[in-house]
């Protein structure tokens, strides 16, 4: 049996036990599942897709029409290479934080690149992005929009597929989902097919220190494809139950120490996921497994989280050499979303234990 279009090898990724992060003696066990097998390498190939199919049943698109989208970079990669395939036109807005080799991408499969170099208000350049791309598809005939922020298709996507995979390759025994936050979709998609046949699975939401996914006061931070400036309608705090706010050095270090350790190569997000899931697991008096979102691969950062250099020029030269850290995380302080008062003050109190140096 062979596939005949690409689109056709999208979904069934890997779940692999993370060896370096897991601890046999004390029941803990992490397990990642590797998004970056997808044809584009990243989770967001399976939200583009259900995008597609989505304004396709509903005639938005038809022959010859435009897409248009913002994205930090895996999007824009997932919408090209799908409309490389089904023949349609593709422009892409991006921002200056994309990873160059993203831009590139994105013109290999014949898109359009706009981009938005001027930061909105907050100093992100999100709202500045979904602005561009609402006002190309109202200037555009039969141009559409498929809005990844608010678009109940790629929340639908991780509830019919990349939940069920993991609640079956996990042999439906899973206590934590720890996924990464910026448009909500896979992490709220996976969380509410997880919390629909094992409510008690608990859910933590993974952003950067600086984002305001889940409120605050918004801050630049160097973690690309995460994150955002506002809080999108897709992301579901009602499954969610804490929030982890995971620093650059924090990801970037758990990236290059799993790249060391496991032979994995990803992106920061997925960096801030193990962090946060070892963070978790630190606090834990008990045997756990824990299943984390690794939303793409690390090829696109070569030039940025791989490089001695760029990390020195951005105030990380403790990552790099002799320098760089080589012991865990200790457990990192939660936000609560949803938990009864007795469960957060049980969370809080071995919290207080954890913040002891390993």
């Amino acid at each position: 049996m062979h596939a005949t279009r690409i689109d056709e090898l999208i979904g069934g990724t890997p779940l692999i036990r993370l060896t370096s992060v897991s601890d046999d003696t004390r029941g803990i066990h992490i397990f990642g599942k590797l998004e970056s097998i997808n044809p584009g390498y990243s989770v967001k190939d399976r939200s583009a897709l259900h995008m597609i199919e989505r304004a396709q049943a509903d005639h938005k698109l038809r022959a010859g029409s435009t897409i248009v989208e913002s994205s930090s970079g895996n999007m824009g990669h997932a919408l090209a290479m799908l409309c490389a395939a089904l023949k349609y036109r593709f422009i892409c807005v991006l921002d200056p934080k994309t990873p160059k080799a993203n831009i590139t991408l994105v013109k290999a499969f014949g898109g359009i690149v706009e981009m938005v170099t001027v930061p909105d208000e907050s100093g992100g350049f999100q709202k500045k992005r979904i602005a561009l791309a609402k006002a190309i598809a109202q200037r555009i005939p039969n141009c559409v929009n498929l809005d990844q922020y608010s678009n109940p298709a790629a929340i639908d996507a991780h509830f019919l597929h990349t939940g069920p995979e993991i609640y079956t390759q996990s042999g439906q025994a899973i206590d934590v989902l720890v996924g990464s936050a910026s448009t909500g979709s896979h992490l709220s998609g996976t969380a509410k097919y997880l919390k629909s046949v094992n409510p008690d699975i608990h859910v933590i939401g993974v952003e950067p220190k600086g984002s305001v996914v889940f409120g605050g006061e918004y801050q630049p931070f160097l973690q690309n494809g995460t994150g955002l400036s506002f809080t999108p309608d897709n992301i579901l705090k009602s499954y969610i139950d804490e929030v982890v706010r995971v620093s650059d050095f924090d990801a970037f270090a758990a990236c290059r120490r799993i790249a060391k350790c496991d032979g994995l190569l990803l992106g920061g997000s997925s960096g801030s996921v193990i962090h946060a899931a070892q963070a978790y697991a630190a606090r834990l008096g008990r045997p756990c497994r824990v299943v984390v979102i690794l939303a793409d691969g690390g090829l696109k950062y070569l030039d940025t989280i791989y490089d001695d250099q760029w990390l020195i020029n951005h105030n990380l030269a403790g990552l790099v050499g002799d320098q760089a850290p080589v012991r865990e995380p200790v457990a990192a302080q939660p936000v609560s979303y949803g938990m009864p008062e007795q469960h957060q003050e049980q969370e809080q109190a071995s919290l207080v234990e954890a913040e002891a140096p390993l």
